[in-house]
């Protein structure tokens, strides 16, 4: 219960197989983790995305998700209308404590990382609990 990989793999099965939802979306609000989504669907989609068992005997169900992301504020200016109003995707938001290039402008009240963070915690707000 406390190995987030393993949890992140079971939602994973227990989304396309159970849930029948075919798509995973990489949100990190970070732009050092930009190639982040990427690499998970080279080892997700690679190692997953068989059709058929050890055997060569063909699956009864979906094997794996089509994963797909972008940084947080990319993805807000291209998928994101899909998502809160199209179609169910499940979504997993990466955010950070700190940032690694903390902007503090004069006469600003909050930093750039603090303005991050408000529309980190914004998306999953709106989708969870935003208007039908």
């Amino acid at each position: 219960e406390k190995n987030v990989p393993v949890l992140l793999g079971l939602l994973s099965i227990w989304n396309v197989s159970f849930l029948g939802y075919p798509a995973r979306a990489i949100l990190p609000y970070s732009q050092a983790l930009e190639k982040f989504a990427p690499h998970i669907q080279q080892v997700s989609m690679e190692s997953n995305g068989k059709g058929v068992s050890i055997d060569g005997v063909p699956l009864p169900y979906e094997a794996g998700e089509i994963d797909f992301g972008e940084p947080g504020t990319n993805g807000q200016h291209s998928f994101y209308q899909l998502i809160h109003q199209g179609r169910v995707i499940p979504c997993d938001f990466i955010g950070s404590a700190k940032s690694q290039q903390p902007i503090h402008l004069k006469g600003e009240v909050v930093s750039n990382h603090d303005e991050l963070m408000s529309n980190f915690f914004a998306q999953p707000d709106a989708l969870a609990f935003g208007k039908t």
